[in-house]
């Protein structure tokens, strides 16, 4: 009985009635046989069933249960199968097309081997089944196919299986897609409504909930997409419930953004939607823009009253936008802000307190223009570290937010928002500390006074700028690590992003560097007006110096001034241009240096006429120290020319190397850990001055940029460079002439006592006495006149006066300098003896003057007369040997003692041919003063000296008259062509006319 009921439980057709009717069936039969029995045993027997029927039911509650907890543990280690299954399916996937793309191919040359080799016979090989194997050879392997059955390819087989693994992908990603399609877009709505209905914090969820359907729709929608009904419907619908989303978000996000100084949570959860809605773009504008409020309002807070208005209007603007920011009219108000704030900014030319009426309003003015310019460049670092401060701070939290992938991008965006309002603020405040090259408005203050004013101070506000922008970039620079993987297509991920990055640091550094544009491509402009300003003012200092007094002293702090202006001018050169439009700023440079020289140049020739105007007769040692230490002065200025052309060159050499560095222009790969200052000069130069720029041939076949060869033409390093090129050639020209100047000066001061001495002897009455001298003059010989020993004794103290100056190693390495053709201030007295004689020179006068000066050629044509002074002089000097120092300094004495020399002979053979009548005694008294100088000259041992025409000369005075004009005669048979036979020809006619003999 109990087995039929347990049958019963067990059987599908189980029913409460048929159990109860088979479980009561027994009871009935007893109760039926006994009739005396009362009802009460079929009672009990109900209730005897009823907890038995309770007892299998807990039995049965407690197997389901523990089914359950097996079911629990199984589960997720059955999906983690799942899941390896997966991969293993995707590694097989893999596999799959590689066979299908490399055996394929291989099976079909193998079946085109094996008919080739039966003959055209049957193509399967035996079958593998049946035990059978395949022929082998050494180059193929025959497939063994089974005869009896045609089997498909096995390759097409796996094919065939991937292509319905792809259809079944499809199908079920197309079949969720629509059965989660309703269920889906109708939870939205309620979701929305719950947001907008409860707290911002209850209702926030709701919001992450609303934007994850929606995500799920859109991906439902391009699962759906090839379905051809319904993709208009679902496609309004996705776009009206973004709408929506967009609009609810906006609120939490301009709250989060305001909290954000103390809640990063909420601005996490908006980009973590804003990113599921693929609206991070909207998301990092409304954050970029709230960041840079503080340091904006420190830049309008300097300058004043107006400033300050500016200053609260930023703040107040920026907490209004922040309330009010959900109507789209804001933003509008906002760029209107912004232009009345760079309106309302500070201008540097007007007062801080009210204006007065008085005639010193315009000197007040520029006074506060000054000063306000020397506050502002004061300024300026200050608020570049504020902005590095907040850069510094929006790296650590952009990475808290938006990630370590977009944070560069972030800090980036920063730092454009931090300049974009004051731009214009930017440029009108430079223009304020120098004017704009080219907008006709003239500065108030010059160059070279506090460093503060003109080109100065905007050197030192980009120098500010460019150090500034060097450390923003490590802040913008991506973390190591970032964005590296292991894939190639994450790598081209990462690539974009750098690329991405590097461009917004680019448009960053164009931007911030824009105001000083004007200036970088105007720079010479720029520079004229205050370096001008002070040239002129020195100038007027050189023009003052008129005494031989202070001369030396004044001159010799004067003459190096312009030096540091130029290699202050060439520094700023450098560091605003970078070497681009050299010529302009080389020329402004050479046209102040060479004005400066000049005016050396003429100051000296005033020096010079103040020493011919002396009248005395008495020679200043005093005077010829003045002259040579402005010798020196002038050396100094050569050396200082030269050392400063050769920097420049440097210079030049090594801007345009960094004119090919392309550090900041790369993309495609990772970033620099680093941009230099030089790197960012010339990166800023070329987008300023060379936005177009042509290659040419640097002369050795290589094409180069136009600017980077013509550097380096300049600096000499190229095979089109001249050797010896000077960058400053009118500054050569004006050196050359300050250097004849002071020649000429020193010159003066030592040849003034001869000249004062000789210019009137012609008219003496001397050279007409004929008779019997004194008995004084028959009992000592005819004796030098006065003029002649003032000529020899002042040639004599000349070389005590020459001396001191020329032991002093340091001024007479200085005064060699300029000694280059210095006997050209003595060629006058020659030129004026040659035209006595009545010569006219042919061929180059100069080089004519100088041969005859030296005497050489001279003495060719009269070597016959016994004349071997000059020779004597040049093997004496052979002979001699000394201390390089020491011959060095008696070289300097001995190169004044000859021009002073032959100055002193061109003069004396002048003054001889002018002479009017030579009676014999007259005759007497000139051979005895030329024979006099000869002495004073073979006494100094000058090389050169005594000239040969002294002695000839005082030979043709006293020669007889037969032998006067034998020689005379001779000289017609001469035909060598030469002037300086002309010349003595001339000289011997004339001497033998004052004389009184008839040629």
């Amino acid at each position: 009985h109990e087995e039929r009921l347990s049958s019963l439980l067990a059987s599908s057709n189980f029913s409460i009635a048929d159990y109860l009717n088979l479980a009561l069936s027994s009871s009935s039969d007893n109760t039926n046989s006994n009739s005396n029995q009362d009802d009460d045993l079929l009672e009990q027997k109900m209730a005897s069933l009823a907890l038995q029927l309770q007892m299998s039911t807990q039995s049965c509650h407690d197997e389901i249960g523990r089914i359950g907890a097996e079911l629990s543990a199984i589960v997720p280690r059955c999906a983690a199968d799942v899941t390896r299954v997966k991969s293993g399916l995707e590694g097989m996937e893999l596999d799959v097309r590689g066979l299908l793309e490399g055996m394929d191919d291989q099976y079909h040359q193998q079946q085109q081997g094996i008919g080739g080799k039966e003959g055209g016979n049957n193509i399967h090989g035996p079958d593998v089944s049946g035990g059978g194997s395949a022929p082998k050879d050494d180059d193929t392997i025959i497939t063994s196919i089974d005869n009896n059955t045609t089997n498909p390819n096995p390759l097409s087989t796996l094919h065939s299986l991937l292509n319905l693994k792809n259809h079944l992908t499809t199908t079920r990603s197309i079949l969720a897609a629509a059965s989660s399609w309703d269920e889906t877009i109708n939870s939205i709505p309620k979701l929305l409504s719950s947001s907008s209905s409860n707290s911002s914090n209850n209702g926030q969820p709701n919001l992450i909930e609303a934007v994850a359907a929606l995500s799920k729709l859109e991906q439902g929608a391009r699962a759906l997409q090839g379905m051809p009904e319904g993709q208009t419907e679902r496609t309004a619908a996705i776009s009206k419930l973004r709408t929506q989303l967009e609009v609810l978000l906006k609120p939490q996000l301009l709250h989060a953004l305001k909290k954000m100084e103390t809640r990063l949570g909420p601005l996490q959860q908006c980009v973590g939607m804003y990113g599921t809605l693929g609206k991070m773009d909207v998301m990092r504008e409304e954050y970029v823009r709230m960041r840079p409020g503080e340091v904006i309002s420190l830049w309008f807070s300097f300058g004043g009253h107006n400033a300050a208005i500016g200053k609260n209007s930023v703040v107040e603007d920026e907490e209004e936008k922040v309330v009010n920011d959900e109507d789209d009219d804001d933003l509008d108000n906002d760029d209107k802000t912004d232009e009345e704030e760079e309106a309302e900014d500070f201008d540097f030319s007007e007062e801080t307190t009210d204006a007065t009426t008085s005639s010193s309003t315009t000197n007040k003015k520029s006074s506060s223009t000054q000063i306000n310019a020397k506050q502002f460049i004061e300024f300026l670092p200050t608020f570049y570290e504020s902005v590095l401060e907040l850069l510094s701070k929006e790296r650590a939290q952009s990475k808290q937010v938006f990630g370590p992938e977009l944070a560069p991008s972030i800090v980036g965006r920063v730092l454009l928002e931090c300049f974009k309002p004051i731009i214009s603020s930017f440029k009108s405040r430079l223009g304020n500390v120098c004017p704009v090259p080219g907008s006709g408005i003239s500065g108030n203050s010059s160059s070279g006074n506090d460093g503060f004013g003109g080109t100065e101070g905007i050197a030192a506000a980009y120098e500010s700028t460019i150090q500034f922008l060097s450390l923003a970039y490590d802040q913008m620079e991506p973390w190591e690590g970032q964005g590296s993987s292991n894939n190639q297509e994450n790598d081209h991920d990462s690539a974009s992003n750098n690329d991405d990055v590097m461009e917004t640091i680019r448009t960053a550094f164009r931007m911030i560097a824009s105001p000083f544009v004007p200036y970088q491509r105007a720079l010479a402009e720029a520079e004229r007006d205050p370096l001008g300003k002070a040239a002129s003012m020195v100038a007027k200092d050189v023009r003052s110096v008129v005494g031989l007094q202070d001369a030396a002293d004044r001159l010799g702090d004067l003459a190096p001034f312009m030096f540091p202006l130029a290699d202050s001018a060439i520094s700023r050169f450098e560091l605003l241009t970078s070497g681009y439009n050299a010529s302009a700023t080389l020329s402004l440079v050479d046209n102040l240096i060479a004005t400066h020289a000049s005016e050396l140049a003429i100051a000296m020739g005033s020096l010079s006429g103040h020493v011919s105007n002396s009248k005395g007769n008495e020679f200043d040692e005093q005077h010829a120290n003045c002259a040579l230490e402005i010798l020196r002065i002038a050396g100094s200025f050569k050396r200082s020319l030269k050392s400063f052309d050769n920097s420049v060159k440097d210079r030049l050499r090594s801007l345009s190397d960094m004119m090919l560095d392309d550090t900041l222009e790369q993309s495609g790969g990772g970033l620099p850990d680093a941009i230099e200052p030089a790197q960012l000069r010339s990166f800023l130069a070329k987008e300023a001055c060379n936005l177009s720029p042509d290659y040419i041939d640097d002369g050795t076949g290589v094409k180069l940029p136009a600017s980077v060869v013509e550097l380096r033409r300049l600096a000499g390093t190229t095979s089109n460079s001249a050797d010896g090129t000077t960058l400053f050639p009118k500054s050569v020209d004006s050196v050359s002439r300050l250097a004849r100047s002071c020649q000429s000066f020193v010159f003066e001061v030592c040849y003034a006592i001869p000249e004062q001495n000789l210019r009137g002897i012609s008219a003496l009455p001397v050279w007409k006495q004929d008779g019997v001298g004194s008995g004084d003059e028959d009992s000592y010989g005819i004796l030098p006149q006065s003029f002649i020993t003032h000529v020899g004794e002042h040639i004599l103290a000349l070389v005590q006066a020459l001396e001191p100056f020329a032991s002093d190693k340091e001024a007479l390495g200085l005064a060699n300098e300029v000694m280059t053709g210095v006997i050209e201030v003595a060629v006058q007295p020659w030129k004026e003896f040659v035209a006595a004689a009545g010569v006219s020179l042919t061929g180059d006068e100069k080089s004519q003057l100088k041969s005859l000066m030296r005497g050489k050629e001279v003495s060719y044509f009269f070597c016959d007369d016994g004349d071997t002074d000059m020779d004597n002089q040049i093997e004496e000097e052979d002979d001699e040997e000394e201390d390089p120092d020491d011959k060095a300094s008696t070289a300097f004495c001995n190169q004044w003692l000859d021009v002073v020399g032959l100055a002193v002979a061109g003069r004396l053979l002048e003054r001889t041919m002018r002479i009017p009548r030579l009676g014999r005694k007259g005759a007497e008294h000139l051979a005895a003063d030329l024979n006099y100088i000869r002495n004073v000259f073979t006494a100094l041992g000058v090389a050169g000296h005594p000239h040969p025409l002294l002695g000839y000369m005082a030979k043709l005075v006293t020669m007889n008259e037969e032998s006067l004009q034998f020689k005379i005669h001779s000289r017609q048979g001469e035909k060598t062509p030469s002037d300086a036979l002309e010349v003595i020809k001339r000289a011997e006619i004339r001497i033998a006319y004052v004389r009184g003999i008839s040629v």
